[in-house]
């Protein structure tokens, strides 16, 4: 039985509230010292949010194994628990301190999984875990930062728009939820009758000086996001789209 205390599955249970965020839990971090601290950093602030959903700490730890294979330097497994109507990878980093993941890796361990799921199964979540585990999405969600003309660097966060308070939370979550990731996602989940309808993440890390460049492509120049937890609330199909 695994342990949700230490699972990315259970951050679904405890998403960070994006438009709550205060700048302060940003952080210019060093990899190498977050090594050492990750899980027990991001479980504690996690746990910040139960209050609104606190009727979800009741629920019982049983996850089932329905897909395992490589992600990476990682072995990688995806679990599914029936009563949070969740689906998340689990990534076994040994020694390593980054999996990098490729897409291809990602999608197909995501196929077999959803077709292990029984027929019946509902999905509302999927947890993905760290941005940084997977190559396509870290360094996607950098490019996009670092050529957007509306980010701001020197504030690490982006440009107010039409006098909206500028949320560097937001800002990532939306594109991470967008087009072009949000299609590689549906490319698959589609097949089970749900699309992604939006992100949530935890934990944002922000580029510095003091930042090792492991991987390759975390940004040498100070400013940039690189680096949170991801989680993906699902729809059915033929749900209207709202805005949150």
């Amino acid at each position: 039985m695994p342990d949700f205390a230490v699972s990315p599955l259970w951050g679904i249970l405890r998403t960070y509230s994006l438009l709550a965020t205060p700048r302060s839990f940003m952080e210019t971090a060093t990899p190498k010292a977050l090594m050492h601290r990750p899980l027990s950093t991001l479980r504690s602030l996690a746990l910040t949010t139960l209050a609104l959903s606190p009727a979800l700490s009741s629920l019982p730890v049983h996850a089932e194994t329905l897909a395992t294979g490589k992600m990476g330097q990682c072995q990688g497994t995806i679990e599914y628990n029936a009563k949070a109507q969740a689906l998340g990878f689990r990534l076994a980093h040994g020694d390593t301190f980054y999996c990098g993941a490729r897409q291809e890796e990602t999608l197909a361990l995501l196929n077999s999984a959803l077709k292990a799921l029984p027929e019946d199964a509902q999905l509302e979540y999927l947890s993905i875990g760290r941005l940084i585990d997977y190559d396509w999405i870290g360094a996607a969600l950098v490019a996009q930062a670092t050529q957007d003309k509306n980010w701001n660097a020197a504030q690490a966060s982006p440009n107010s728009h039409a006098g909206d308070e500028p949320n560097t939370y937001a800002y990532v979550s939306a594109y991470l939820s967008g087009e072009p990731l949000a299609s590689v996602w549906n490319d698959a989940l589609r097949a089970h009758g749900v699309e992604i309808a939006a992100a949530s993440i935890e934990k944002l890390l922000i580029s510095g000086p003091d930042v090792e460049q492991n991987p390759a492509w975390v940004p040498s120049q100070k400013g940039y996001p690189f680096d949170a937890m991801l989680h993906y609330r699902l729809r059915p199909l033929n749900a209207p789209i709202t805005t949150e």
